[in-house]
């Protein structure tokens, strides 16, 4: 009686293995299931990147001229600052406010720039947006050493640099 028992219950487990589509975990095609009814699972892909070319992350700061792969040539710092309303420097206020830049300072004639843990939340393009801002209000680019340090604040290491060919980060 006893291995009548066990079969039974091993049938069982096959039976509901069978049924459930039951696959390791990966972003593949949905399973097929007649647990499910037919249009369940339209419109639920799964997306591990915002920035492609085929969905690109919004971008709220462009003026929406000359947009060419993701990239608006025809963006410049003065476009942030008149949107903001004011001066470059309220709007580089409001970037410590948001905590995107947490200090600027020189350090034997080298000038560093600490990031705040929100400077790592926005897109690529928006952190060079960002780096270029500065650049464009203090012109830190155009006096010697022709560059600046990004530091992050909280473990006060160097993460990369801007210079006249742009951010470059490490």
């Amino acid at each position: 009686m006893k291995i009548y028992i066990h079969i039974l219950w091993g049938l069982l487990v096959c039976a509901l293995t069978l049924m459930g589509g039951v696959t390791s975990a990966q972003a593949g095609p949905k399973f097929g299931s007649s647990w499910w009814w037919w249009n369940h699972w339209v419109n639920q892909d799964y997306m591990p990147y915002y920035e492609t070319s085929i969905n690109p992350h919004n971008g709220q700061w462009d003026s929406g001229l000359g947009e060419v792969q993701g990239n608006n040539p025809a963006w410049q710092p003065a476009d942030w600052i008149s949107m903001n309303g004011g001066t470059g420097v309220d709007l580089i206020n409001r970037w410590y406010v948001a905590d995107i830049i947490e200090r600027q300072y020189l350090d034997d004639h080298i000038p560093y720039l600490d990031v705040g843990v929100n400077f790592y939340h926005l897109s690529g393009y928006d952190q060079r947006r960002v780096m270029q801002t500065v650049d464009y209000v203090y012109h830190m680019t155009s006096r010697h050493p022709r560059m600046f340090y990004l530091k992050d604040a909280d473990t006060n290491k160097i993460i990369g640099y801007y210079g006249p060919e742009g951010l470059t980060m490490q």
